[in-house]
């Protein structure tokens, strides 16, 4: 009887075992994703939050902001406790800002904090450094960048440096000032690179993080590129041995391998031939590497409206893989933190695409799945850990 009584309990153990692997399969990870909007002439509230399942590549809305005007761009501090955004003025007799919210990575919930003065019209881009004391925010028409500290709750206090550029380039309709178009910090965050599209400089300027001025104007490096690219955006690779710059008008990028705290140049590529619009303009847009390293992707509006997708050899250098089409301005793209899947935000299709990304390969497909939402213009993930 005892024999039976000890086979029968370890009949139930496995079953018990059994149900538990059953239910850690069936669990499902899952990571918050961010989109920022434009808000004027439409009916978005500013800020969507949505769950989004890593396994699957689904998306399911959990929270939004209400009537925070036109949050173009995002940036999480490093820990997600905070998320700071540009509000774009359309209009340079509107004044731009930059604001500052708490976030709840258990609910996915933003609680507004603070806002103040960008200091230049028509605010583009920011970033938050490791410590989290300091955010850089690009004003494209006002063509300079800021520099704010922030306090011990995350709220954003008055800019310490206002930095402007000078200069023009080529292009009559796009380059007759300067345009700082982003503020990107080095991984090791020794330097902050900005990217000016009116005079087509790149800028890397030293940083130094507990500083009451943390960017040393003085100490600048330019890497002047060709008349009529237009700088846009950068990224660094997982290895930090490259930067690669995309450049918006021409619809070129640049491939540079960091050497001696300086950037020397190896390669320029194409990211789109489609022609140009009317404004002498490709219009690219985002470039992102994958968590591999092993591929890069750009988006192109203008008249293109697609990802290109290139490989990465073993010296940084580029080869283009091939191009996805996907809806009409894909402003902003971005890669979950899983690395399976490439998310596409449509400007002009009011709607986010999920795209899984073929790991052997690089090239995209469309998975179905997709949210509709006004005028997505930037994607952020937040790690819910």
């Amino acid at each position: 009887m005892q024999k039976i009584i000890s086979f029968a309990s370890c009949l139930s153990l496995a079953a018990i075992l059994l149900s538990s692997c059953q239910s850690q399969k069936m669990k499902s990870n899952s990571c918050f994703l961010l989109a920022g909007t434009y808000t004027a002439n439409n009916s978005s509230d500013g800020i969507y939050v949505y769950d989004f399942n890593e396994d699957s590549g689904t998306l399911k809305l959990v929270s939004q902001t209400e009537k925070v005007a036109n949050p173009s761009y995002l940036a999480f501090s490093k820990d997600y406790q905070h998320l700071y955004a540009v509000n774009e003025n359309l209009e340079d007799s509107i004044p731009g800002m930059v604001s500052a919210f708490d976030f709840n990575r258990q609910n996915g919930k933003l609680t507004f904090l603070n806002s103040v003065p960008s200091n230049g019209s028509a605010p583009c881009f920011v970033t938050v450094d490791a410590s989290g004391k300091n955010v850089l925010e690009a004003n494209y028409n006002g063509g300079n960048f800021s520099i704010f500290k922030t306090d011990s709750v995350g709220k954003l206090l008055p800019a310490v440096q206002i930095i402007s550029q000078t200069g023009k380039s080529v292009n009559k309709y796009r380059q007759t000032q300067p345009h700082v178009h982003s503020t990107f910090l080095s991984p090791d965050e020794k330097y902050v690179f900005v990217c000016d599209l009116g005079n087509d400089t790149l800028y890397q300027y030293p940083f130094d993080a507990n500083s009451p001025k943390p960017v040393d104007v003085d100490g600048a490096k330019k890497y002047k590129v060709p008349d009529g690219h237009g700088p846009r955006h950068i990224v660094f690779s997982p290895d930090k041995k490259n930067l690669y710059l995309l450049n918006e008008l021409d619809g070129k990028l640049m491939v540079f391998k960091m050497e001696n705290d300086s950037l020397q140049y190896l390669q320029t590529v194409v990211s789109t031939d489609v022609p140009d619009t009317v404004l002498h303009d490709k219009s690219s847009a985002a470039i992102r590497i994958s968590t591999n390293g092993k591929f890069l992707y750009t988006s192109n509006r203008g008249n293109a409206s697609d990802i290109t997708i290139f490989s990465v050899n073993y010296d940084g250098t580029l080869k283009e893989v091939g191009h996805q089409p996907t809806d009409e301005i894909p402003r902003d793209i971005n890669i979950d933190p899983s690395g399976k899947f490439l998310l596409v935000a449509s400007k002009a299709k009011n709607n986010i695409k999920v795209y899984a990304i073929d790991q052997q390969a690089g090239t995209l497909t469309y998975t179905g799945h997709s949210v509709d939402l006004p005028t997505p213009v930037a994607v952020l993930f937040a790690s819910k850990k």
